[in-house]
């Protein structure tokens, strides 16, 4: 009698075969995509790109062993930057004459950043995809605060989520700095501040915040923050003061021996109650006077300790 045949065998192994024909189709697709950066061993080319490409990082090489790395970080950089910014390479070991035309010279890797068909500067961040995309979207700004080697000490968060994670699982007591890139006051704090967070790293957490951008709006808008920088205090996850003294280290340290809120400033005298020729106008009174005056200079002014406003002044004819 003839052993029975197992079709439960050959039904797995078709669901398996089956389950693994995608799987290969898609290694094959992603071996033959078209590489994004550029291979250029031609002067004309090189030149070409500076007039056609407006934001372009050239990989100049000593030889393909000196990236086989990072090919595949330069191929992510390309793709995620594609239609913002071009990447090529440069083999000097291969071609020699374009690099020598081009004063190139890597013992092993150089990038080099050329925009609107002018050099910048050499790329100086690390060579992974998150830093080269940042410089990328931004190749004449600063370097960001995350990526200072100086401030490994400060917790950077860059999403609100990021940080109710942070106030839920830190036992330390949080001394978070809400900025903005652009600002001077906060470029002027921040060697002092991640000084101040490696000498009491052990008792308190230093946080930066960068809420001048989408994934962090929501967090300026939660704890109000008006003026950069604004230095916020947390004990178990809860925002308990203020930050009110000198934006130094020393300041800060011994602030941190005695947390409290700022004092409230003495009231200072209304411009409206002092004496002068000046017109103070409000609501009710602004139309009416506009239309008794045929030539009116109107000075609009907010309060100065609202950092953000600054006056505006506008000539209004009645």
């Amino acid at each position: 009698m003839a052993a029975p045949y197992h079709w439960s065998g050959v039904f797995l192994f078709c669901i398996v075969l089956v389950m693994l024909v995608p799987y290969q189709s898609l290694a094959q697709n992603k071996k033959n995509k078209k590489s994004l950066v550029i291979k250029v061993d031609d002067i004309k080319e090189f030149k070409k790109l500076l007039r056609t490409k407006t934001n372009l990082l050239v990989i100049c090489v000593q030889s393909e062993k000196s990236t086989a790395k990072l090919n595949q970080v330069f191929e992510d950089v390309a793709e995620e930057m594609k239609g913002k910014a071009t990447l090529a390479y440069i083999n000097c070991g291969a071609d020699k004459k374009l690099c020598k035309k081009l004063k190139i010279s890597p013992s092993e890797v150089e990038l080099k950043h050329y925009k609107d068909g002018e050099f910048n500067k050499d790329y100086d961040r690390k060579l992974v995809v998150k830093s080269m995309v940042n410089f990328l979207l931004d190749p004449t700004g600063d370097i960001p605060w995350e990526e200072d080697p100086a401030a490994t000490d400060v917790v950077h968060i860059n999403s609100e989520d990021a940080f109710t994670k942070l106030l839920r699982k830190d036992k330390n007591p949080l001394l978070v700095m809400f900025y903005a890139p652009w600002c001077g006051y906060c470029k002027r704090l921040k060697p002092d501040f991640q000084s101040a967070a490696s000498e009491v790293k052990s008792k308190f957490t230093f946080v930066g915040i960068d809420v001048d951008k989408p994934p962090t709006m929501a967090l300026r808008m939660q704890y109000n923050i008006t003026g950069f920088p604004t230095l916020l205090y947390f004990e178990k996850g809860k925002m308990k003061y203020k930050y009110g003294l000198d934006n130094d280290k020393a300041s800060i340290l011994e602030w941190l021996k005695n947390p409290s809120n700022p004092k409230e400033p003495e009231q200072e005298p209304q411009w409206v109650d002092e004496k002068s020729d000046v017109v103070h106008l409000s609501d009710a009174s602004f139309d009416d006077f506009v239309q008794q005056n045929p030539s009116v200079l109107v000075m609009f002014y907010a309060p100065c300790e609202i950092t953000l406003w600054t006056p505006y002044m506008s000539h209004v004819v009645g």
